[in-house]
This record gives C-alpha cells, sequence and structure tokens, in this order.
C-alpha cells in the first residue's frame, strides 16, 4: 500500500495515475484518475478501465523487468481522446508477485488536434482559395488591359469579383468556426435552452430566403417541449444550417416541414426533424456529407453559395452537445435530416 504522503502528492496532480499490482489490478488510483475513468479507485482489472491492449502489453514488459514504457495512446470516447501513458517499475527490488508499477495518463489531444488542424487548414484554405484567387487575378488583368475603358465589361466584372471575394470570406469563417468548434467539443455546454424559442427565431429569419426560392416552411412543435441542454447560439447555427439547405434544395412551390418533439424511442431526448422535398440523396453519398467540403454537386453548391463546411460544423456542434444527426434520403422522393438532442432531466 502506498504510503498517505504519497498518495497525497498523488492525488494533487492533474494526470491520471494509477498503482497496479501484479496482476495488473489496480490498487490505488488518484482523484484525477477516478474522475476520467469513472472508478472508485482499486481493485479493478486494468483492461476493464483501460480497454486497450498496448497498454496491458506495456504494464507487462514493466511488471517483468523493463525500468519504463511510454507510448501513445487513443481511447474512444465522446470523440477520440490521446494520451500519452507512461508505465513505470515501482520498488525495482521487488519481482514476481510482489512486483508493483505505476501508470500515468495525460490527455494530450489537444496538442495532437491542433498539429492536425494546423495541417488541414493549409490544405483546405490552398485549395478552395486557388480557384477564387485564379479568377480574381484573371478579372483584374483583364480591366487593367483590354476592358479597361469598357464600362459594361467593368460593372460584370466587378460583380463577379466581390462575389469571388464574399465567397472566400465565407469560406474564411466557416473554417475558424470550424477550429473553434474542434478546440472546445470535449467541454459539453451546461446551459438550459428554449428550443422552440430557437426554431421560430430560425424559421423568421430565413423567411426571405424561403420567399425567394418559393418554398414554405411549415414548423410543428409538441405541447410541453421539454428544455434541451445547450448553446442557444450554436444551435441555432445548426438549425440555420438545416433549414436553409432545406429551403435551397426543395422544389420551387413545396414545402420544408420541421417537427420537434419527445424522441419516441428514448425518453430522455427531443427529435428535431426537417424534411425537404428535393431531389433526394444518393445512399452512397450519405455517409460522406459531413466531411469538410464534400460535395455531391459541386457547381451547384457553389452557385448557391456554400463553402462545403456547413454539415462539417454540424456534425462537431452536435458532438459537442452529446447530440448526434440522422440523414435519411430517397432519390426523386427528398430528405429527412433529425437532429437527436438529450434534454434537462427532472429529479
Amino acid at each position: 500500500m502506498l504510503k498517505k504522503s504519497v498518495q497525497t502528492i498523488l492525488n494533487g496532480l492533474s494526470v491520471a495515475v494509477f498503482v497496479i499490482d501484479a496482476n495488473q489490478v489496480i490498487r490505488f488510483g488518484n482523484i484525477a484518475a477516478k474522475k476520467r475513468f469513472g472508478i472508485d479507485g482499486k481493485d479493478d482489472e486494468l483492461f476493464s478501465v483501460i480497454p486497450a491492449k498496448e497498454c496491458e502489453k506495456a504494464a507487462e514488459r514493466v511488471l517483468k523487468g523493463e525500468t519504463t514504457v511510454s507510448l501513445e495512446l487513443t481511447l474512444q470516447d465522446v470523440v477520440p481522446t490521446t494520451f500519452r501513458l507512461i508505465v513505470t517499475r515501482l520498488d525495482a527490488e521487488l519481482t514476481g508477485k510482489k512486483a508493483r508499477a505505476i501508470i500515468s495518463l495525460e490527455d494530450i489531444s489537444h496538442i495532437r488536434e491542433a498539429e492536425q488542424m494546423r495541417i488541414d487548414f493549409v490544405a483546405n484554405v490552398s485549395h478552395e482559395l486557388r480557384s477564387p484567387l485564379t479568377s480574381l487575378s484573371g478579372f483584374i488583368e483583364t480591366l487593367q488591359g483590354p476592358a479597361k475603358d469598357d464600362s459594361v465589361a467593368r460593372e460584370r466584372f466587378l460583380d463577379l469579383m466581390l462575389s469571388d471575394a464574399q465567397r472566400m470570406s465565407r469560406l474564411i469563417g466557416d473554417l475558424l468556426s470550424l477550429s473553434k468548434l474542434q478546440a472546445s467539443e470535449r467541454i459539453a455546454p451546461h446551459e438550459t435552452v428554449n428550443l422552440e424559442t430557437i426554431l421560430r427565431r430560425v424559421v423568421a429569419s430565413l423567411e426571405p430566403i424561403s420567399n425567394t426560392e418559393d418554398t414554405a416552411i411549415a414548423l410543428t412543435v409538441s405541447d410541453d417541449l421539454p428544455m434541451v441542454v445547450g448553446d442557444a447560439d450554436e444551435l441555432t447555427q445548426v438549425f440555420q444550417n438545416l433549414i436553409e439547405n432545406g429551403i435551397k434544395y426543395s422544389k420551387p412551390g413545396t414545402e420544408v416541414a420541421i417537427v420537434a418533439e419527445p424522441d419516441p424511442s428514448h425518453e430522455n431526448q427531443l427529435r428535431i426533424s426537417v424534411r425537404d422535398q428535393g431531389e433526394g440523396i444518393d445512399p452512397q453519398h450519405i455517409p460522406r456529407l459531413t466531411e469538410r467540403f464534400y460535395r455531391i454537386d459541386k457547381g451547384r453548391s457553389r452557385d448557391m453559395g456554400g463553402t462545403g463546411l456547413g454539415l462539417a460544423i454540424v456534425k462537431h456542434i452536435l458532438i459537442r452537445h452529446r447530440a448526434y444527426l440522422h440523414i435519411d434520403s430517397k432519390l426523386g422522393l427528398g430528405s429527412i435530416f433529425s437532429v437527436f438532442l438529450p434534454v434537462v432531466e427532472t429529479k
């Protein structure tokens, strides 16, 4: 058993620390370990708490004589979490059944994510901005040369340049928004919000677009809809995106139906479905719709002002809310985008 003074020191650390015996049974877990892995601190088998063969093998090597083994380990949680795991021998003179080891797990997900986000950001920006920048350069050269004194061409090119500049601005804004969401998605919101209020505000804000597209919006909200746990601004962004997509991809003269109701299959969550009457989506595309810059029809998406990031943003907001998106679609019959959100549990 560890001395009280040693336990006090380990409990003061922010990283999770376990002490295991020769049978890989946990004999001590500090406060950070109990909080992170939801254990009572001892007598659990290591593999039941950290279900990873890499950890089991590292512990075995140390218990058999190696001084220290370190590695990176990714565990599946709400989102994949990467740890720097270090296993160190305790009491080097003790062997066999008396051998012990101390294991520390430091969450380094933010470091690896920052590295990946930087790589993705550079790759995405260089790819997506190349086309409008090339167009802008061509327009400028034309205005400086052949169309220098052509007022009609000048007005047309300036309109095109403004459109490209606005698209680049939207793209950069969405990329920054996505990066911010990925950095905070491990921290679930704790506020309670009125979903009906959010939906009615979003529908009201999209009326000008629905009028332009000749598409009606029908909102149905169940009586006494319970409050949900969430961030009002982020949830507004989710439904703004889904409903606006429904409007833009629906056929003129049709209706986008939004229904908010308790989920009949789960008593502690709501289902908010957005049903459009568009052309539908081929099933082969559905699994990739929430990927960055994935477009079924790239030309049409750009013509509608899309950046290819809307559903990726929706996905990461819902991950932070411990919620999820389900897409159901058939060619020629439209699509249903359903959001499942946890409700505020009553005591």
